[in-house]
């Protein structure tokens, strides 16, 4: 009985020995479909760098773009002439009828569709190109760059930088402008340059339908725009009546290009004064020194967004010195100048003297020209920096131009 009671023991074990080995083999072949076993990393060669595939860069649909491709097509597929808030933006006798806002929702969504309805929180992406919040209570939207006035007294032109150009042909102007402002037996010429102090009024009179001096100091005591420290010395600090102010926003240009008039380019013919920039020409540094400007402490946007732009000398004034008494033309080539092309609204450093009659420029340093002082010092030492003119200019080397300028004239 024992022996019998020993042998089913045994058989008993084989056979639950074998049923657990047959649920555990079918238990791994499952999961060896599920999760394949994990592969051995190729060795790479000594030498030798693998390289990820990248993710192409995120668009920023917080900033809209008006040189990407898609947005290359005509003004009006996206902007309406007029806007319905023309009365508004401009009071009483004051309004005239312009593009005053933003496009609407139609102009966007037939191609961002998927960015209008993203699931992104407080709200998408895409809405705060023209929103300030988008909620069910707030749907404010941004003051629009036109009028000017209204957009620079906002925070948002703070850090505003148009993507276009404005093209303004002084040829086709210096003409008209001059008619009105000389007499009519002088009106066959506009501009001479000349030194001649008596020339000046008459000669810049056409100019000054657009242009003046930008917060001039006037009869006042105080020159800086704003305080300078007690220790100042010698150094730079910004003062009134440096820069020029030009026509802002369409009220100088609707004066004859009107609907009524008729006088083509119209009100609607946009692309015609709005030109992006053209590749190459508005990549070249400024004579601009940021931290300078905000140790000066600049908040006027009309003021800063000039001195950023300014490509020749960074401290010229306008009214400072002898420089009102001088023909405009002295200095500006206004016939050739391309607004949208920075390399034809650059002064020359010969405007600023030269030959026997300069103020800057003199034969010799003796002569009392600090242009000629200043570059005797460069010659002397290549690490002194020319900070009468300049800012940032100071510290490179000195341009083929300046070395011509200083040239003592041939004896006769």
């Amino acid at each position: 009985m024992k022996q019998r009671a020993a042998k089913l023991a045994i058989t008993f074990a084989v056979a639950l020995a074998g049923f657990a080995y047959a649920r555990t083999g079918s238990t791994a072949a499952r999961t060896a479909e599920v999760e394949p076993a994990p592969q051995r990393r190729a060795r790479v060669p000594r030498g030798r760098t693998t390289t990820r595939a990248t993710r192409a860069p995120r668009r920023d649909y917080t900033r809209f773009d008006h040189a990407t491709q898609s947005h290359r097509r005509s003004c009006d597929s996206c902007h309406k002439f007029p806007s319905a808030n023309w009365k508004e933006v401009r009071k009483g006798e004051e309004a005239f009828e312009d593009v005053t806002e933003y496009p609407e929702h139609a102009s966007c969504i037939q191609c961002h569709r998927t960015q209008f309805f993203a699931r992104e929180r407080p709200q998408p992406r895409i809405c705060s190109v023209c929103h300030v919040n988008v909620t069910p209570r707030d749907q404010t939207r941004k003051p629009f760059p036109n009028p000017l006035e209204r957009f620079f007294a906002s925070q948002w032109a703070r850090d505003f930088d148009s993507d276009f150009r404005v093209f303004f042909p002084h040829d086709k102007h210096e003409g008209l402008f001059g008619m009105n402002a000389v007499p009519s037996h002088e009106r066959a010429r506009f501009v001479t340059a000349s030194y001649r102090a008596q020339d000046a009024a008459k000669e810049n009179a056409s100019c000054a339908n657009c242009h003046a001096v930008y917060r001039p100091q006037g009869k006042s005591d105080d020159e800086f725009v704003t305080k300078p420290p007690e220790d100042i010395g010698d150094n730079y600090w910004l003062k009134k009546g440096t820069f020029m102010t030009t026509p802002a926003g369409h009220d100088s240009c609707f004066t004859c290009h009107s609907v009524e008039s008729g006088m083509k380019p119209g009100p609607t013919d946009c692309a015609t004064c709005h030109r992006l920039p053209i590749v190459g020409t508005q990549t070249a540094p400024k004579d601009f020194d940021a931290k300078l400007a905000a140790r000066v402490g600049v908040t006027d946007l009309v003021l800063l967004s000039k001195w950023r732009r300014r490509d020749s000398s960074a401290t010229f004034r306008h009214e400072g010195g002898m420089h009102p008494e001088l023909a405009c033309a002295t200095c500006h080539k206004v016939a050739q100048m391309d607004t949208t092309d920075e390399r034809s609204t650059r002064v020359h450093v010969m405007s600023c003297g030269g030959g026997e009659g300069g103020c800057h420029i003199t034969p010799t340093s003796d002569d009392g020209g600090i242009f000629n002082f200043e570059m005797d010092k460069r010659r002397e030492t290549p690490g002194f920096e020319c900070t009468k003119c300049h800012l940032t200019y100071g510290r490179l080397p000195a341009p083929a131009s300046h070395a011509e300028a200083t040239r003592k004239p041939k004896a006769d």
